[in-house]
């Protein structure tokens, strides 16, 4: 459920569902999917969330990857935290678990405008439950229980039992003596003591217990109040005392509570009122506050040493071929070798049948606007992206062009061996080998996004847009592929050159392979340029990100309309034809509108 499913429609549809069925359905969801052998991949292909690792910080002697953990509000069983574990947390809280579980169904109150989630009772766990849940799941991040019991001895049991799983244990409180005592009973793991943030005796709780020997406290409220007692323990207690405070829902919250004193900061109610990516957009906001290693790597001759100079390269390639591609498709419309494979010249096609080089310019000149539309996305991910240290745009470009250096095997499908098409391949995927293997350039700092605003709800239906069209594009590639591998033609498309399927295999049964060559190189480009779409709209959207939005609009209102002004100058009208074309074509230019604010305020 990353924020451009769940701030879009999702979350209207778990409200009206129900809060605690919504609950319980995500938990089951996400631990289900964790435990299946390809669930961690598809969690991670979805939200890239794990944290940078310049956020590695410590709470006391347990090693965190960030310093943002999860509350334990949405899963206090541990249902989900093998998933949870990849939504980018260095910490996450389960409980509070007792030695039996109290089977409470709270009633949720949700506001969404004071940013609050409160439950009408809290949910027990128990123990045997929560060990059973993450014994199967195995997080990788430390796991944090939060003791209910107030028994010395049920304590001590519960910790015994949950130590193989647990990094930490929080226990409560309401007095010095039983601070002590609780504290005293869970030492088998760092202790924390929970104290509430409005809470006048916090500071001599705290004391108590880290005279028992607890690491810290962990104190549970809203955002303000949390604030406020995180100030007055950090004065009050010893400057190795680790504090962990709750009230996150806004990248801002999170920072205001570290730079106030916390060691970590806390997300619970934040996921359900602003989504599931907050703890990624909290990371990436801190990241913008570390020092940047160096300025982004000119365009000199070490460049080569890098991935970005190849798969600058590769875009420029794309370019060029797209260049060329549309001078063929508006002139000759075929190369003299394809005349010699069709074993006709260029004259005896025009006199076969008059719509025939019609015909084969219109799947050229697509796929001329998908090469440009390529090169152009290509050539912005390695000057704006991967110049810039941005993991996920190197991905990007290598699962795009893979995925069009494998198009060329379609060839064993249709029959017809293109020896140019193998050529320029085997130079290209050479870009490709050499954009993978060579070592990236140092991560720049990205603009944070402090606050949820307008531009960003917004922004959230044009990403959503922009992936369900790259999704279709790659779609709608894998049809036309199969198409140009099997029966090459569709109605529209005989009905265009008035003809028959049968007429043209047998009247031209050498043209049929150069025609499928055309089709099935065309579907493999569009998969290629679906996939490039897809992973920058799902990965790369960021305040500010200027450039991506450019080379959007750019490169899909290239390829679109020279997808559709070719069937306009050719004759090839048909509506049902063009249809696809057109509808995408609008709601491309909808999304660009809606991630306009978003994307473009600031100059990157």
């Amino acid at each position: 459920m990353p924020d451009w499913s769940y701030r879009t429609f999702l979350r209207p549809f778990l409200f009206a569902l129900g809060a605690e069925r919504s609950r319980r359905l995500a938990t089951t969801t996400l631990g289900t999917l964790a435990r299946t052998p390809l669930g961690p991949a598809a969690i991670d292909f979805l939200g890239h969330m794990r944290a940078d690792e310049r956020l590695r910080t410590r709470l006391g002697s347990v090693e965190l990857p960030g310093p943002i953990a999860l509350g334990a509000m949405l899963d206090p069983q541990g249902k989900a935290c093998g998933a949870f574990a990849r939504f980018g947390a260095g910490l996450i809280e389960v409980g509070p678990v007792g030695e039996k579980p109290n089977a409470a169904v709270p009633r949720w109150n949700v506001s969404l405008p004071g940013r609050t989630v409160t439950p009408s009772v809290e949910v027990v766990a128990g123990v045997e439950e929560v060990g059973d849940h993450l014994r199967r799941s195995r997080p990788s991040v430390p796991i944090c229980v939060r003791i209910a019991d107030e028994d010395p001895a049920a304590i001590a049991k519960i910790v015994e039992r949950l130590t193989p799983h647990a990094a930490l244990f929080v226990v409560g409180a309401s007095d010095e003596e039983s601070a002590r005592m609780r504290v005293a009973a869970a030492r088998t793991r760092p202790v924390l003591l929970r104290v509430a943030a409005a809470d006048a005796k916090a500071t001599s709780l705290a004391a108590a217990a880290l005279q028992a020997g607890a690491a810290g406290v962990w104190i549970s409220g809203t955002l303000e109040p949390s604030l406020a007692q995180v100030a007055v323990l950090r004065h009050a207690l010893p400057t190795e005392a680790c504090i962990v405070a709750e009230g996150v829902t806004e990248p801002e919250d999170a920072r205001r509570l570290l730079e106030a004193g916390a060691n970590v900061a806390v997300v619970d109610a934040g996921l359900v009122v602003s989504g599931p990516g907050l703890v990624k957009r909290c990371n990436e906001a801190l990241v913008s506050l570390l020092p940047s290693a160096c300025d982004p790597e000119p365009l000199t001759m070490d460049a080569a040493r890098r991935s970005w100079f190849w798969a600058l390269l590769l875009g420029v390639a794309m370019l060029g071929g797209g260049v060329l591609a549309i001078i063929l498709a508006s002139t000759r419309v075929v190369l003299p070798y394809d005349e010699s494979m069709a074993g006709m010249t260029r004259a005896h096609l025009a006199e076969l049948n008059p719509k025939l080089l019609p015909f084969m310019a219109h799947d050229r000149a697509s796929l001329a606007g998908t090469m440009l539309s390529i090169g152009i996305f290509y050539a912005a991910l390695a000057w704006f992206g991967i110049r810039r240290g941005a993991h996920w745009a190197q991905v990007t470009v290598i699962a795009s062009a893979t995925v069009g250096f494998f198009s060329f095997f379609f060839f064993l499908g249709y029959g017809y061996f293109d020896p140019f098409h193998a050529f320029v391949t085997a130079i290209l995927t050479q870009f490709t080998l050499l954009c993978l293997v060579l070592p990236p350039s140092p991560p720049q700092p990205p603009i944070p996004e402090w606050r949820e605003n307008a531009a960003w709800r917004r922004g959230q239906w044009g990403q959503l847009i922009f992936i369900l069209i790259g999704a279709t594009l790659t779609g709608a590639g894998v049809v036309i592929s199969a198409i140009g591998c099997t029966v090459v033609f569709v109605e529209t498309d005989l009905h265009f050159m008035r003809t028959t399927a049968a007429q043209l295999h047998q009247s031209y049964e050498t043209l049929i392979p150069l025609i499928a060559h055309d089709r099935a190189g065309l579907g493999g480009m569009l998969i290629a340029n679906g996939v490039a779409i897809w992973l920058s709209a799902q990965w790369g959207f960021r305040a500010g990100a200027r450039w991506l939005w450019h080379a959007l609009a750019w490169g899909g209102n290239l390829a679109f309309a020279c997808a559709t002004i070719v069937h306009i100058v050719v004759g090839y009208h048909s509506l049902l034809h063009l249809a696809p074309a057109l509808i995408g074509w609008f709601g491309w230019n909808v999304a660009l509108l809606l991630a306009h604010g978003w994307l473009s305020p600031h100059t990157r």
